[in-house]
């Protein structure tokens, strides 16, 4: 009896001690839900003060009696309202420093601000529930996409929000997602038809990076397309010889065949046209090839070299002015990629150009031009050299960006089309540059730094990694790297 009574005692202590960590994270999930609330209504009044006092951003006129100054401020009138006026440049240029202030992309800022925005008009109690911390944002966002149906019925809504809420309280976002869009076809009373029109059109592609080169292509498509291409994909597969299947698994097949067909490489009709810059270092071509390659060009880590070193230890990510293209194969703004592969792509392609070795005076880049336009020779050197957008935390591609000048062309310092005064600036950075009170800053380094009129300024990643990282192993300067031998110089790319 005794022995009973003790195990009676051990088991109840147990589910004490669970329930009691159980509250606790249920105790910390209410205060997370509040806290998100909290900072969607934060960024909303953020938003909404900077559209109603726009002074704050954007810049206000200049003495008329100043001519040069007149000019400049008719210019800007003009982009202003090109832009969408004083209040749309406020706006964005908040969100843009919200940003970067949270460590958000300015796309998430605006999201999170029309999330309070929305639900507080159109479901109040679903957003009072979130406030007291009782749901999350994903359940608001959930009903949120389903009241665009409903605007037209207002006692529809208040149903809608109503039912939704009770029915939120107790189950998890994925599932009020699906019965929110159940309850709004029987408000509604759509058709298949018109729920699949509404779902088409969003219809969307997009690109994930994982690791070592290799990117998910995500792609949402009809139901029946995607299923023809994944039943084409998977006969022909199966009706491969045991040679054109090269040892590949179907899996890899698969992927191969729906490449090809993306590319136009299977109807001999390629439909990629867009320029993807790829360097290729010439010692991974041969290896007595390092001979020929000059050193102390931009971004080299050579002993000669006068500029900063181009990498990191660890990383593909640029640390000084640009990349360094003397040490690895890359693709300037996505990162490094294995020799075979690089040299598989010079093999496809058949022509190279070779500015590696002499960027300045083999292609006649860096001269102190007339013409405020960039040459093609400048706009693909800059892209190579820095890889994305200058400013500290931006990583879009600098091939698709703008290319400002540092000194502004058409200021009193008539700033000249050459290298030393171009910086690659996606076109959001270039914009609030040229017409707000945004100050953007260039480091010795090359990397711009914004400061707002509120007095915050970003920081460059870059620094606090090369500050713990060099720290950590006791580096001065970029390690040197392995340099491929003969033996992998002939290896075949996996392909």
């Amino acid at each position: 009896m005794e022995r009973q009574g003790l195990s009676d005692t051990m088991h109840v202590d147990d589910v004490y001690v669970l329930n009691t960590l159980l509250h606790d994270a249920e105790a910390e999930q209410y205060d997370t839900n509040r806290r998100a609330a909290r900072r969607c209504e934060a960024l909303a009044d953020v938003l909404r003060f900077a559209g109603e006092n726009p002074a704050t951003y954007v810049r206000a006129d200049v003495d008329a009696d100043d001519p040069l100054g007149l000019r400049v401020d008719r210019a800007m009138r003009k982009a202003t309202t090109r832009l969408g006026g004083p209040a749309a440049l406020a706006v964005r240029c908040a969100a843009d420093e919200a940003a970067s202030r949270l460590g958000l992309s300015e796309h998430q800022v605006r999201t999170l601000a029309a999330t309070a925005d929305r639900a507080k008009e159109q479901l109040p109690r679903a957003w009072h529930a979130a406030c007291e911390g009782l749901l999350t944002i994903a359940h608001v966002d959930a009903m949120l996409a389903q009241v665009a149906a409903l605007t037209d019925y207002p006692d529809l809504l208040d149903l809608f929000d109503r039912v939704m809420t009770e029915v939120a309280l107790h189950a998890s976002a994925a599932y009020t997602k699906r019965k929110a869009r159940d309850l709004t076809d029987q408000l509604t009373a759509r058709t298949r038809t018109q729920r699949h029109t509404d779902a088409f059109a969003k219809r969307t592609l997009y690109v994930d990076d994982v690791a070592d080169g290799m990117s998910w292509l995500c792609l949402l498509m009809p139901t029946r397309t995607a299923h023809a291409v994944d039943h084409s994909v998977s006969a022909t597969a199966k009706g491969m010889t045991e040679a054109e299947r090269d040892g590949r698994t179907h899996a890899q097949i698969r992927a191969d065949l729906a490449t090809a067909l993306l590319t136009g490489e299977a109807t001999g009709d390629p439909i990629v046209k867009t320029k993807v810059f790829v360097t290729v270092p010439l010692d991974k071509l041969a290896p007595d090839a390092r001979a020929t390659a000059r050193t102390g060009t931009p971004g080299s880590s050579e002993p000669d070299s006068d500029g900063p070193v181009g990498d990191g230890p660890v990383g593909d990510g640029p640390v000084g002015a640009g990349l360094n293209l003397n040490r690895d194969c890359l693709i300037p703004g996505q990162g490094t990629i294995d020799d075979a592969t690089a040299r598989q792509i010079l093999i496809d392609v058949g022509a190279f150009t070779r500015v590696i070795t002499d960027p300045v005076t083999g292609i006649i880049l860096d001269m102190d031009r007339r013409s405020r336009a960039a040459t093609p020779g400048q706009r693909a050197w800059l892209a190579l050299a820095h890889g994305t957008c200058l400013r500290d935390g931006c990583d879009r591609l600098a091939v698709d960006g703008d290319i400002d000048h540092h000194c502004a062309y058409h200021g009193p310092g008539r700033g000249a089309t050459n290298l030393g005064n171009l910086d690659p600036l996606c076109d959001p950075d270039h914009t609030l540059k040229d017409v707000t009170l945004l100050t953007h800053d260039r480091r010795a380094d090359g990397t711009v730094q914004v400061r707002y009129p509120t007095g915050y300024c970003t920081t460059d990643p870059n620094d606090a990694f090369r500050t713990i990282v060099y720290a950590t192993f006791g580096y001065t300067e970029p390690p040197p790297r392995v340099t491929a031998d003969s033996a992998e110089l002939g290896a075949d790319p996996p392909f």
